[in-house]
């Protein structure tokens, strides 16, 4: 018997070893925003705390209050690799929580390893151990186990091998650093602008390479475009009005372009869950670019807008369209997927004209993920114009120069002043009910000049689709005096959904709203 196997009862079992044989325990929490699941009736003896996800490297480091495991792997070499890195991940309760950690090695060495207590605020905690590797520790398959408040909370093996790595040996790739991240998708993330029928910016957002000949963006980045100019990183500037492919649901869309910059490779679909970490490049004011860290905090499968990944932070409307990449700097998922239900809290009266206020206005944590691309595409590229006839594309708002205040009431108008000079409509709301059989639609119109026009409201649904048009009605407004116009819209019989009102003064549109049908 050796004197490893006769220490293996003593609380360090490998006192034998040319050195103290020491696991370094290192703590990391995370309290990540999950959305809360559902509840349900877990049975009592159901564990408290599940395993998210685990995984073993031979290095690591901190990334924004987050540990990286870099050199993944479950097989190691004595003495080439010098320690292991074991990294937790748990989802639980919050509240104090105790942790440990226990390692079996392949002659039944046992070892209970350094604990700790960590109370938390949030569903979501992790930590790490190191344990050391020498040319005194056993050879053979090992078992590491963490335990939460007495409970199995997930268990990994790994294999340590005498010798060095086999040269013929193919090894995984290291996962690129910060930096990598951030120069790969600069080098790949195209500014793309969205132009009316004169020529005039309507919007700067992004959209990025990939699979070569290929530029793929957010499609609400390009609604609206009677043409698109494209800056790549190459610095070239190229005009196009075509589309590979889109969804205007699922908000995506595809372009062709040559370039001989570096595309990204699109990641496996479904190779992400919940926790992982995710990165996106964010964009200022002035046009560059900064690395954004954050996680993966949800997913929301086949909605109404099919599939989004909700993740740990924000972006601003310049950044829409760009890259989400995972740890190995594939790509994952397109900033946007906005909520049709966020659309309703928006007030859409002024113009889609890129300014400081819509630059840096925030877009929710939504991505749409790559795995709703198709994989195969047709020959033949869409022009915008076809689009515009098909009606898949919803007009930008050009004439708000012409209205002071817009705004939405529940009940009809007839006899009733809603609108009075400066205060706009009383009881204003976005969410109506069933019970609701008829909207009013006010508007205040701007007197600063002399206008004589044509004015139209038209109902649509969230696809685009035409519900209820209008009638145009002349428009007469002499500068310095106040004007208003009630609408009365039936709600009844339209199924419940979210909706959108234009209103249309001559040959543009000047104030939107979107709102809300429920039950």
């Amino acid at each position: 018997m050796t004197n490893f196997q006769r220490s293996a009862r003593c609380a360090n079992p490998f006192s034998s070893l040319s050195k103290p044989f020491v696991f370094a325990l290192s703590c990391l929490f995370i309290a990540s925003p999950v959305r809360a699941q559902g509840a349900g009736g877990a049975a009592p003896s159901a564990p408290q705390v599940r395993m998210v996800r685990a995984v073993l490297g031979a290095k690591g480091e901190q990334r924004n209050g987050s540990y990286v495991v870099t050199d993944r792997r479950t097989t190691f070499y004595i003495p080439e690799d010098r320690e292991v890195i074991v990294y937790f991940e748990w989802e639980g309760p919050t509240g104090k929580h105790h942790c440990e950690g226990s390692v079996r090695g392949p002659h039944g060495e046992f070892a209970v390893m350094s604990s700790f207590d960590y109370t938390s605020t949030q569903g979501r905690f992790a930590g790490y151990w190191k344990m050391p590797i020498s040319e005194s520790t056993p050879a053979g398959n090992w078992v590491f186990e963490s335990s939460v408040d007495g409970e199995s909370a997930g268990q990994v093996t790994f294999q340590l091998v005498p010798g060095t790595t086999p040269a013929a040996l193919p090894k995984e790739a290291l996962l690129p650093s910060v930096g990598d991240l951030y120069k790969l998708a600069l080098s790949s993330t195209v500014q793309i602008e969205k132009l009316d029928s004169n020529g005039k910016v309507l919007r700067t957002a992004s959209a990025f390479l990939a699979n070569r000949d290929q530029v793929i963006t957010s499609f609400r980045v390009i609604d609206g475009a009677t043409a698109l100019r494209l800056r790549l990183p190459d610095g070239r500037q190229i005009s196009l009005d075509r589309l590979l492919a889109w969804n205007r649901r699922q908000d995506w869309a595809i372009l062709g372009v040559n370039s001989e910059a570096p595309s990204l490779k699109i990641a496996e679909p479904k190779s992400w869950t919940v926790g992982d970490p995710c990165y996106w490049l964010d964009s200022k004011v002035d046009s560059s670019r900064i690395l954004s860290q954050g996680q993966i905090v949800g997913i929301q499968l086949s909605g109404p807008s099919s599939d989004r990944i909700d993740i740990s932070g924000t972006y601003t409307s310049a950044a829409t369209g760009g890259p989400l990449l995972n740890e190995r700097g594939q790509v994952i998922g397109i900033l946007g997927g906005l909520r049709p239900e966020s659309l309703i809290s928006r007030v859409t009266s002024g113009t889609e004209t890129e300014t400081e206020s819509l630059f840096y206005s925030m877009d929710g944590g939504t991505s749409v993920p790559t795995s709703l691309l198709p994989q195969s595409l047709s020959p033949r590229a869409v022009n915008l114009n076809e689009l515009w006839a098909k009606g898949e594309m919803m007009p930008p708002i050009t004439n708000s120069k012409y209205v002071s205040y817009g705004s939405l009431s529940a009940g009809s108008a007839k006899g009733t002043k809603l609108l009075s000079p400066g205060s706009g409509i009383i009881d204003t709301q976005v969410v109506f009910h069933r019970s609701d059989s008829t909207a009013s639609a006010g508007i205040t119109f701007a007197n600063t000049e002399n206008l004589k026009s044509t004015t139209q409201l038209n109902l649509y649904d969230l696809d685009n689709h035409p519900v209820a048009l209008g009638k145009p009605q002349k428009l007469a407004i002499s500068r310095g005096e106040f004007a208003e116009r009630l609408w009365q819209i039936s709600l009844a019989g339209l199924p419940p959904a979210i909706y959108r009102i234009d209103l249309v003064i001559g040959d543009g549109i000047a104030w939107r709203q979107f709102f809300k049908l429920a039950e």
